[in-house]
């Protein structure tokens, strides 16, 4: 239904909705209330074609850190650490710098010949 344009989702929800108000089954006759209830929500959902999915990730990020920081004495260091890690910040620790020697040192030359269409590997040393 959600790949449907809008104004035909709506006529299928509605003709959907109308087949499981009319059903024996009292599940599904609840269902069919709430789904009625919701309605606009479902419908402006389907319009705009946004999920809760990006919600639902950064909640289930937050509820891996509180239970990474289970046992901290304060109640401020949690929520700093859930800040730091949500927060939007890029920090990594510096990365070591390695100069080349000038000892033998192998290294893999990958050639790839486009007119060919092989690869060809070559040791230097």
């Amino acid at each position: 239904m959600p790949k449907r344009p809008a104004d035909q989702a709506g006529t299928e929800l509605d003709r959907r909705v109308f087949r499981a108000s009319h059903s024996r089954i009292p599940e599904i006759v609840e269902l069919a209330r709430k789904i009625r209830r919701h309605g606009p929500d479902i419908l402006g959902t389907i319009e705009l074609g946004c999920s809760n999915a990006r919600l639902e990730a950064s909640d289930n990020r937050i509820k891996v850190t509180i239970r990474m920081v289970y046992g901290f004495h304060h109640a401020n260091n949690p929520i700093a650490l859930v800040m730091l890690r949500r927060g939007g910040l890029d920090i990594r620790p510096p990365q070591p710098r390695t100069q080349p020697t000038k000892t033998a040192e192998a290294s893999y030359v990958l050639d790839i010949s486009a007119q060919r269409g092989r690869c060809n590997r070559s040791i230097t040393v």
